[in-house]
């Protein structure tokens, strides 16, 4: 009887396999420790300087009330037909920033004018004003006038103006 030779070497599908096996776990242990891949990188910082807000915002001024020319406390100036009083005063607008443009626009509440013409030289917002006009002064008047044709119910009457309100706002630079 014969016998057959029997093998003692591995199969070499198995010794393949062993030796993928172990290249990947090498590639994973060289991944997960910082290993040898290497990727090119470079930096550089660069000075961005700094951004600095603008501004806006108004002045007015104290403002003053004249008859005619000669200048008057309305607290103890008495008006009598025919009169007119003006109070004059100006407006100050600071506008700083680069695409910053306002209006200016002004108002005076009125109460019971029943005697007496009020009239408000009072900017209407219809101007756009920009960084050129800065620091320029805006003329602001209320010129009130008791008419001559008042009659005897005119006589020891007030007329309450209230505050005159003035307001710069920003506006759509594209308008």
């Amino acid at each position: 009887m014969r016998s057959t030779p029997t093998s003692t070497s591995t199969s070499s599908t198995g010794s393949a396999t062993k030796a993928l096996i172990a290249a990947g776990l090498g590639v994973v242990l060289l991944a997960g420790a910082g290993g040898t891949f290497a990727l090119w990188n470079a930096e550089e910082t660069t000075a961005t300087g700094t951004i600095t807000d603008g501004e806006l915002s108004l002045e007015v001024a104290a403002g003053t009330w004249t008859d005619g020319a000669t200048a008057i406390d309305p607290a103890t100036f008495r008006m009598v037909p025919g009169d007119t009083v003006t109070f004059s005063t100006t407006v100050v607008p600071t506008i700083i920033g680069d695409n910053l443009v306002a209006t200016l626009t002004g108002s005076l509440p009125q109460g019971e004018q029943a005697h007496w013409s009020v009239v408000a030289n009072l900017p209407a917002g219809e101007t756009f004003l920009d960084a050129a006009d800065s620091g320029v002064p805006v003329a602001v008047s209320v010129e009130v006038s008791l008419p001559v044709s008042s009659d005897n119910t005119s006589q020891a009457q007030v007329l309450p103006l209230s505050d005159l309100t003035l307001n710069l706002q920003q506006v759509d630079p594209t308008l």
